[in-house]
């Protein structure tokens, strides 16, 4: 599933077509992480090198696919169904925003393995949400946090009906695409990236101007303005 993920948030960087992702889960749960029940199964990740080697890169291939959902230039929707631990909350946090259920329950549950509480983006992701005592706290217990709760700190942007949870999140991606223009929902998010790791006002600014003046050159801009006036939805050409 790691190798699928990842190849599939890969092949979005030139998908044109695809405006909007939504992740979920299948069943009754987001995502649990590692199968540890499945012990060994990282034993052969890579063949030729010695058993550090080997795990090391495993770890780093798990990190990579925070990395890939973040670079993928369309906005991540998570429609967290059940519980999202681990792993999987590490995937729902590096999504762009997030709607739950009442069943979902959320963990930074590696420190219950005898591991550091801070894995796969956790130590980054969740305090920019969450603020440094929420994130400590989730962090250094690996406690279960209810769904109630996670929408109360900030974690969560809207808890919702599990009947309703997917078409919540669909017509969010539908208002977002309906909004704006392909070129600048992918800027925008593109800006957002860069301005969350902490850089300065002024490259800030620098970001926004640059990418201002690359959508007001398009077509669609003109599009926009013109759909605008006559009170209608734009139709966007991606040109």
């Amino acid at each position: 599933m790691l190798r699928a993920l990842k190849g599939f948030f890969v092949e979005r960087h030139r998908d044109f077509a695809c405006r909007v992702i939504i992740v979920t889960g299948e069943g009754r749960g987001f995502c649990a992480g590692l199968d540890l029940k499945a012990d060994g199964e990282q034993d052969a990740w890579v063949e030729g090198v010695g058993p550090v080697q080997n795990v090391y890169t495993f770890q780093e291939d798990i990190a990579d696919l925070v990395i890939q959902m973040r670079r993928c230039p369309q906005p991540i929707i998570a429609a967290v169904n059940g519980p999202a631990t681990g792993g999987g909350l590490s995937i729902a946090i590096a999504s762009d925003m997030r709607y739950a259920t009442s069943t979902a329950v959320f963990a930074c549950s590696y420190i219950n393995l005898g591991l550091s509480g801070c894995d796969v983006g956790s130590s980054y992701h969740l305090p920019k949400l969450i603020g440094a005592s929420h994130s400590a706290d989730m962090i250094y217990s690996g406690r279960l946090v209810p769904a109630d709760e996670a929408h109360r700190i900030g974690l969560v942007n809207k808890l919702v009906e599990p009947a309703e949870l997917l078409s919540t999140a669909v017509a969010t991606a539908n208002l977002w695409c309906r909004r704006s223009s392909p070129m600048g929902l992918r800027l925008s998010k593109e800006a957002l990236n860069e301005t969350v790791t902490g850089i300065s006002m002024e490259n800030a600014l620098k970001i926004e101007n640059r990418n201002q003046i690359l959508a007001s050159q398009t077509a669609d801009a003109v599009e926009s303005k013109a759909a605008w006036f006559e009170k209608r939805d734009p139709v966007w050409r991606d040109a």
